[in-house]
């Protein structure tokens, strides 16, 4: 995949910092000094393959159509749905966020047209016909806290294990202040805070600890995983960024999106080559570069071996069934992924995600043409 890579986020994020003013954040760093830097600048690759759906075949269009799922994207969707509406001159497509597994099972019922999905159908998942993986766009996923006094934070994949098992349970932990020996560490109790519904946002926060913490981590993978009693969780993204938020103490796994709206502090995290990496636009990239692309267009970008890659980046995905039963509901879908792939790909950036590469967009776009009714 050619991404292009420059100089890594050298600072972090503070709890009143809000989304736009974190992208702004991370659209400076790409030009300044740090300790990784290199002397390329960052280029953001934003998809142009293919021909974007002029705005009389958007208008041309007659039949509605709707998804659901993965709240790890539905910033992206909203604003991109917004401006296909906006050229439509009606609500063509609409997108409610339920957590990827419920976004699965309504594509298997037929109750919604297309699926929002960060992670892949289990085993025994059936659809009505054949599943098309449509990626969209790629986030880190943060690890976000409310400590009263810090703001800064490092975080090595062994102690996050150790957090999110609630094995570490203050914080000023040793093994937190190893990873921080500059850090004033309060003795406050930690609250771990993840996700209580079926999440593709779960499943790639512990995909990534099984495969960084293999000697830690005991509680595997998976949309949803047993998480030790003393934990709290909550409903989509947003519930987690707020829960955080309006807890002391408090430690969880949120969208870039959805803790910018919170204000929460982010921490920074080991890579697989010892180095601390802010989540950012250039350590996706780097992530992306780094990653495999399947023949169906899934991939997976976790703890990429690249020293400057963020090591929690999720890939996101919209399925949609190739056998379509309704003529006028398929050409609103193919039009409408053509547009998430060519101009929606600019609302990335302005919503706390990362385009993609051009190499991936066309691959993306080429398998369009499989919807049929």
């Amino acid at each position: 995949m050619n991404v292009k890579r420059g100089k890594s986020l050298s600072t972090q994020i503070g709890a009143s910092i809000a989304l736009i003013a974190v992208m702004a954040i991370f659209a400076a760093a790409c030009s300044s000094d740090s300790k990784e830097s290199s002397t390329d600048s960052t280029t953001t690759t934003v998809a142009t393959a293919g021909e974007a759906p002029t705005d009389a075949s958007i208008k041309a269009l007659t039949a509605s159509v709707s998804g659901g799922g993965a709240s790890f994207p539905d910033s992206f969707y909203q604003a991109v749905n917004t401006d296909f509406n906006d050229v439509a001159g009606t609500e063509r497509v609409t997108y409610a966020k339920s957590g990827s597994s419920d976004g699965r099972s309504q594509l298997s019922a037929g109750t919604v047209d297309f699926a929002g999905s960060d992670s892949l159908p289990k085993d025994g998942e059936v659809f009505p016909s054949n599943v098309l993986f449509f990626p969209t766009v790629a986030a880190p996923i943060t690890v976000s806290f409310n400590l009263d006094g810090v703001t800064e934070l490092q975080l090595s994949p062994d102690v996050i294990a150790g957090i999110f098992q609630a094995e570490i349970t203050t914080w000023n932990d040793p093994k937190i202040a190893a990873d921080n020996p500059d850090a004033e560490l309060p003795a406050t109790a930690i609250t771990v805070v993840h996700r209580s519904d079926g999440s593709g946002t779960t499943n790639n926060f512990t995909k990534y600890l099984t495969a960084a913490s293999p000697s830690v981590w005991t509680l595997g993978s998976g949309d949803e995983v047993n998480w030790p009693e003393s934990t709290q969780g909550a409903e989509k993204n947003s519930g987690v960024a707020e829960l955080i938020k309006q807890t002391s103490g408090a430690i969880g796994y949120v969208d870039l999106a959805d803790a910018g709206k919170a204000g929460l502090s982010l921490a920074s995290i080991q890579n697989s080559s010892g180095n601390y990496i802010a989540p950012s636009v250039e350590g996706v990239q780097a992530a992306l570069e780094d990653a495999t692309i399947e023949a169906n267009l899934t991939y997976n970008p976790l703890n990429g071996s690249g020293a400057k890659d963020y090591p929690i980046t999720a890939p996101t995905f919209l399925l949609v069934l190739e056998k379509q039963t309704d003529a006028a509901k398929a050409t609103t879908i193919k039009t409408y992924l053509q547009y998430v792939l060519t101009t929606g790909q600019a609302q990335a950036a302005e919503t706390g995600y990362v385009a993609l590469p051009s190499s991936l967009a066309e691959k993306a776009i080429a398998q369009i043409d499989k919807i049929a009714s």
